[in-house]
């Protein structure tokens, strides 16, 4: 069974591989016939495949008192030959697939949807991650944002570890952020840690959630205590709107 598998990864179908072991197996030249006989198969049928097999150069044929005959030629021999013709076809195939790759590529850049990849995280440690994803990038951050809605917990990890790192990294940062006691004594301290803040009034928008956009990402912070996620949407086009939103507040903000 073992060796019928391999010769149907040789190109042989399950008859070509059966008719050939059988032929193997029988000794001197064999007639179709008989073969079809010992495998219970169509005369016919077997006859085809022998002629198969022959073009191929796994069996030889003689005339044997006027009937054709089938042999098995030396197996070490032929399927070696086989076995470097199918190796010349997979290179000449991997050689035209290297050609047409490029085009290929094309193909699929002009005909595929590009969906954006959209990451999900929970809790004080999932909002964490979202904040360090922001310095791997090494970008410029675009932010909206209002501190007195985050929970000691988060504050804590953005002003003793996120923001030295941020300004160590020289990661400059643009804030747009409701003017409140928090804001008014944080931008104190934007020149320290690369950062530069710019007020609204808390009634022309009312910022409830964080947004960081950096790179081709777009970051969603809501640092409650009873609503504690952040999500990171990686789109250009997203980035890129979100973007020209932030500067337009940028514009108008103080």
């Amino acid at each position: 069974m073992q060796i019928e598998q391999l010769l149907r990864q040789l190109e042989l179908g399950s008859k070509e591989s059966k008719v050939y072991l059988q032929l193997i197996q029988t000794a001197g030249p064999q007639p179709a016939s008989s073969i079809a006989r010992k495998l219970s198969m169509n005369r016919t049928t077997v006859y085809k495949v022998l002629l198969k097999l022959s073009k191929i150069g796994l069996v030889g044929k003689t005339m044997n008192h006027g009937i054709q005959c089938f042999m098995a030629e030396d197996p070490d021999k032929q399927i070696q030959l086989l076995l470097e013709k199918r190796r010349k076809n997979l290179d000449r195939i991997e050689k035209k697939l290297k050609d047409i790759l490029p085009e290929i590529q094309g193909m699929i850049k002009s005909d595929t949807l590009i969906m954006p990849t959209v990451k999900y995280y929970e809790g004080v440690e999932g909002v964490k991650h979202v904040y360090k994803d922001s310095l791997k990038e090494g970008e410029i951050i675009y932010a909206f944002e209002n501190v007195a809605h985050m929970i000691h917990e988060i504050k804590e990890y953005i002003f003793k570890d996120y923001i030295p790192k941020r300004a160590e990294k020289n990661i400059f940062i643009q804030v747009i952020s409701p003017e409140n006691n928090d804001h008014i004594h944080v931008r104190k301290e934007d020149n320290k840690y690369c950062r530069e803040t710019r007020f609204f009034a808390k009634d022309v928008i009312p910022i409830e959630i964080e947004i960081n956009i950096y790179g081709n990402k777009t970051a969603f912070f809501s640092y409650k205590k009873e609503e504690m996620f952040a999500i990171i949407v990686e789109s250009k086009s997203v980035a890129n709107s979100m973007k020209s939103i932030h500067q337009f507040c940028w514009s108008i903000a103080k």
